[in-house]
């Protein structure tokens, strides 16, 4: 999981470069890599806020989908501060 998360992470923030930034960030990233959790406060924190809010629409589209399995659109779905 954590695995796939940082994945998540890096390819969303690598998005927001410039190519010759992003390189230099990933090359970075892998001059540095470490298998110890040293992840500054606030990536931590907006990984754990990232989880909560997917963990919260796939549990609203389970309901919904339960409630109308015949694939009917419900709708929105709302998750976060939206709720």
């Amino acid at each position: 999981m954590a695995e796939y998360l940082s994945a998540v992470v890096a390819r969303s923030h690598g998005r927001q470069m410039e190519a010759a930034a992003r390189k230099d960030w990933a090359d970075e990233l892998k001059r540095s890599h470490t298998r110890t959790l040293d992840a500054p406060t606030w990536l931590w924190s907006g990984t754990v806020d990232l989880v909560a809010v997917h963990e919260a629409a796939y549990l609203e589209h389970c309901r919904r989908y339960a409630l109308h399995p015949e694939g009917e659109s419900q709708g929105t779905i709302l998750v976060g501060s939206q709720m």
